[in-house]
């Protein structure tokens, strides 16, 4: 029987961390039942830590190792993947995330049963106990104002910034989302077919929400799957190496550009200036109000 789902894990320099997500899959009951469940792959983006060896020694033939030869980046190494795989499902997880039972099987349980939803994101946990927020919504213009001004959490404008319409979730429901984001993701073979793989111009962050709005022009549906659940550390293999938001706001700005236009993302950029010289007339008129009371 060929495999009900494919894992996929992006390594870079993750020999200390990666055997935390493959044990977590091997350990699994599903997997453990029956190891042709999941077919597990390491797609390696030219590490230079021991990470392929590691991987080797410790799994076998158990883990399929690819060999990209560089740092790819996230998006162009799940490509590689997704072109060396082909069960219905694949799963990707990140090196420093930790699946917790059955989170294989009920995200294929829940895919078996919704036909049309194309990707599903899993409910992620930090070590503390705490969830990840780990869905969101797509940008409007005034929603990426608001989130990138900051203005967005004055009680004011609340309602109106990216994502506030989840602001109370629980995370305790399935619920069908805009996009999913996180370190455990299972996305639909089907819709890879149809839309085609990640959009490699997005090195890293943003190629799932990319993905996601992709799928949702398309008719595909994204869902949040809280019976399918793991741990999340958070940063893995990019702490130390790179500065995190400038990469995220790199790929923000490519994505704005993408699917809203050069326009839209210049009229953004123009209003978000312009939001010091509303501060700068503030501060002016504060300075002459005060001077008229002394």
């Amino acid at each position: 029987m060929p495999p009900r789902i494919d894992v996929i894990v992006v390594c870079w320099n993750d020999k200390e961390k990666i055997a935390t997500a493959l044990d977590s899959v091997f350990a699994s009951s599903e997997v453990a039942a029956d190891p042709e469940f999941a077919n597990v792959v390491v797609s390696d983006n030219g590490s230079s830590d021991g990470s392929r060896e590691f991987v080797r020694a410790r799994y076998g033939g158990r883990v399929t190792i690819l060999e990209n030869g560089a740092n790819l980046g996230f998006a162009a190494a799940c490509n590689r993947a997704f072109a060396q795989t082909s069960a219905p499902y694949v799963f990707l997880l990140n090196p420093d995330a930790e699946l917790k039972d059955r989170a294989l099987a009920n995200v294929v349980a829940f895919l078996d049963a919704y036909p049309r939803c194309g990707i599903a994101g899993s409910r992620i946990y930090n070590y503390d106990g705490t969830i990840q927020r780990s869905c969101g919504e797509f940008d409007t213009w005034a929603g990426a104002f608001l989130r990138s001004s900051a203005w967005g959490e004055w009680p004011l404008f609340r309602r109106f910034a990216n994502g506030a319409s989840l602001r109370g979730f629980g995370y305790d429901a399935e619920r069908r989302v805009d996009l999913a984001i996180g370190p455990a993701l299972a996305i639909r073979r089907t819709l890879l077919d149809e839309i085609g793989a990640f959009d490699e111009r997005f090195f890293l962050y943003h190629e799932e929400v990319d993905f996601a709005k992709r799928a949702a022009d398309a008719n595909w549906e994204t869902w949040f799957v809280p019976s399918s659940e793991a741990v999340h550390e958070g940063m893995g293999s990019a702490k130390g190496q790179y500065s995190v938001e400038a990469r995220k706001q790199k790929s923000r700005r490519a994505y704005w550009i993408k699917h809203h236009g050069a326009a839209w993302y210049l009229t953004l950029v123009v209003a978000l200036a312009g939001r010091y010289l509303l501060y700068l007339l503030a501060a002016g008129g504060a300075l002459t109000a005060l001077r008229y009371a002394i």
